[in-house]
């Protein structure tokens, strides 16, 4: 659910984090009181059942228990939707606008406060595609688009009229509506489907997050899906054992959500009407109970301290066990994250592209940070945590972490001078010849007898490289588009002409499918140029019958 502020959503610093040490630390400590509270308020409980007769002196100012003080009653799931529901939009219109022309026609125009709200459904569906990463580049695009709706500014006719221009409501909503079918063209899936839906049905859906408590009690249902309301929805697709829990509501979500919340209304407790019930006397309610053993008391006391001790104990080791556990899966999760670093250095470099107008794309690198979690993460998680809240918080740690690692550049040459190509130094400006020789130092740094060949007569191999026994030939392709299987043949034939026990192609940028398939079945390895050294060993591993580790 989106946080409310004074400004419009497209001007909002989305950089802040969601995970703060302070709001954690803060909301540990919550928890941890409310536990105890919990633990000492049932050993009470306990306690008065198993002793009933700790107090012996006077039982007269006992009062029974009214049947009503212990009712208890579940938010029926009332949809916000009505007919004629005058909209407001996702600002706080308390905040004086009148300098803003465009915010104060919002306030006072309900249907266009409506048709922005429309927009945020497509808009916060590409935030949660992007991803935190991509949040700055789809909110810059946004600020860009922004500028067409200085159209509907209409200025005062009086020359010496010092007032705001007024905004035009159906302007506005002519440009936000043309605007909304631009973002949610870009939509497909459980996305699309979720932002065709109508605010009401949004503000319905919301409310139903709350009524089944996935979503705080306290939350508003205003129609707006942030992170709030993503990481809401996201627990109840994991409550229920979906495959795919990635934060969007299908139409059969929706259905499901819309059913779960009825059938909890449906049997909720009736509330009993007491008000006709004739009042206990105190003392058939409690009866006062006597003793003769003086001692009682204390010993109950003792008893009472004995047992909160031992539950206190008890909390402590659980809670013990439980932050060891915890540290144990993070450090197995930040130990394959950073074994992995290169790679997700490389992949995000790859997936991280602009389109033809300059736009970032940040789909390919949210997928394949999704791909990751899945494959090489989320089993460690779920094989070191029960505790579906420490589940999500190592989540988001380690994403946070793949981020920042994966954001570290590769090694360029950033000099401010006129670029001389350096063999010694990757840069994408450098001649393919430099980058054979490039290539060639890599593999000698790495303890191979490696040189590149002639610009001429190599039969398709740039740079040859010698350990041990073993020989292999590598193609090396400095390319800004996407490598073909032209080159995997090369690189084969070259092999064979040479004499060599194996073949790679190395390059800077990706390889095509094609490339992949012939590379499968002539044995040449496909590899980033930063990761040669390792594919060199495989090859000689695999030659002299060796354990590869990569």
């Amino acid at each position: 659910m989106g946080r409310r502020s004074s400004k419009p959503f497209w001007a909002r610093d989305y950089r802040k984090s969601a995970y703060n040490r302070q709001y954690y630390f803060k909301k540990k400590m919550q928890d941890k009181l409310a536990s105890v509270g919990i633990m000492l308020l049932g050993g009470a409980v306990i306690f008065g059942w198993l002793f009933p007769s700790h107090n012996t002196t006077n039982n007269t100012n006992i009062d029974p228990i009214s049947p009503k003080s212990a009712s208890a009653t579940i938010p029926s799931p009332e949809r916000a939707s009505v007919l004629g529901k005058s909209y407001l939009p996702d600002f706080d219109c308390s905040v004086n606008h009148s300098k803003d022309s465009i915010a104060t026609m919002l306030c006072q125009n309900s249907e266009a406060a409506k048709h922005e709200l429309i927009f945020d459904q497509s808009y916060y569906a590409l935030r949660q595609i992007v991803g935190k990463d991509g949040w700055k580049a789809l909110k810059q695009e946004v600020v860009s688009d922004d500028a067409e709706f200085a159209e509907c500014l209409n200025p005062p006719t009086a020359p010496d009229d010092q007032r705001p221009p007024l905004a035009d409501p159906t302007c506005y909503i002519t440009h936000m509506d043309a605007l909304t079918e631009k973002y949610k063209g870009r939509l497909t899936g459980a996305p699309l489907q979720e932002a065709s839906r109508s605010i009401d049905q949004h503000i319905a859906l919301q409310q139903d997050l709350i009524n089944l408590g996935f979503l705080r009690g306290t939350s508003q249902a205003d129609g707006v899906y942030g992170e709030g309301t993503r990481a809401a929805i996201i627990k109840w697709q994991k409550s229920r054992g979906d495959a795919v829990a990635d934060g969007f509501l299908s139409d059969s979500d929706a259905e499901r959500l819309s059913s779960q919340s009825a059938l909890l209304a449906s049997t909720a407790p009736v509330l009993r009407d007491t008000s006709s019930v004739a009042p206990v006397h105190p003392y058939e309610a409690v009866p006062a109970i006597h003793s003769d053993n003086d001692q009682s008391g204390s010993n109950a006391l003792y008893y009472l301290i004995i047992f909160v001790v031992g539950i206190a104990a008890l909390y402590a080791v659980a809670k013990i066990m439980q932050a060891k556990a915890y540290q144990a899966a993070w450090d197995a999760v930040s130990k394959e994250i950073f074994s992995q670093k290169l790679n997700l250095q490389i992949s995000r470099a790859q997936k991280l592209t602009k389109d033809q107008y300059g736009t970032l794309q940040t789909e390919a690198w949210a997928t394949e940070i999704s791909y990751f979690m899945k494959t090489r993460i989320d089993g460690i998680i779920n094989s070191g945590i029960t505790n579906e809240n420490l589940r999500q918080k190592l989540r988001a740690s380690a994403i946070n972490l793949i981020a920042d690692l994966a954001a570290h550049p590769l090694p360029v040459n950033a000099g401010t001078a006129a670029y001389v190509s350096n063999p010694a130094v990757f840069d994408t400006r450098m001649n393919p010849f430099d980058y054979e020789q490039h290539c060639a130092l890599i593999l000698r740094n790495a303890g191979w007898d490696a040189h590149a060949t002639q610009k001429s007569g190599d039969q398709g191999a740039d740079v040859i490289a010698k350990k041990g026994n073993v020989r292999i030939v590598v193609q090396c392709k400095l390319y800004s588009g996407t490598v073909g299987n032209d080159a995997v043949q090369q690189a084969f034939a070259a092999q064979n002409f040479q004499g060599a026990n194996g073949a790679i192609v190395a390059t800077n940028s990706t390889f095509s499918q094609s490339a992949r398939q012939v590379a499968a079945t002539t044995g040449v390895i496909l590899s980033h140029h930063t990761q040669l050294p390792t594919a060199a060993e495989e090859i000689y591993s695999r030659v002299n019958d060796l354990p590869f580790i990569p």
